[in-house]
């Protein structure tokens, strides 16, 4: 059966990230007429609070052969991570419907 997912969903080091936004700006030749990068910088990206690491989508019909290269190479070195999309979306949900935070212990009784 095909896979018919519309997206790949990744978490990407922010130490690294720039380093695959000027692969994909350089790989497609941007900026151009209306597009000015290929992907969003970094502080655009849904940022996890407790590793840094930014979730970053991306359509799936727009990654090459080569990217995969550039993408295995990024999971291997661990500076990025391909999750799926119910990860993706757990994450998410996380982070903008935090836990609310246990009440304090009342004081001893003296």
């Amino acid at each position: 059966m095909p896979d018919l997912s519309t997206h790949r969903f990744f978490r990407v080091d922010p130490d690294h990230y720039s380093t695959y936004t000027d692969y994909v700006d350089e790989s497609r030749g941007y900026p151009v007429a209306g597009t000015l990068r290929g992907l969003p910088l970094f502080p655009d990206l849904v940022q996890e609070p407790s590793t840094g690491w930014g979730l970053c989508p991306i359509d799936s019909w727009r990654i090459t052969d080569e990217d995969e290269v550039v993408i295995a190479q990024a999971i291997s070195s661990e500076a990025a991570e391909e999750i799926s999309e119910e990860d993706y979306q757990a994450i998410l949900d996380a982070i903008r419907n935090p836990p609310e935070p246990d009440p304090p212990e009342p004081p001893p009784f003296p």
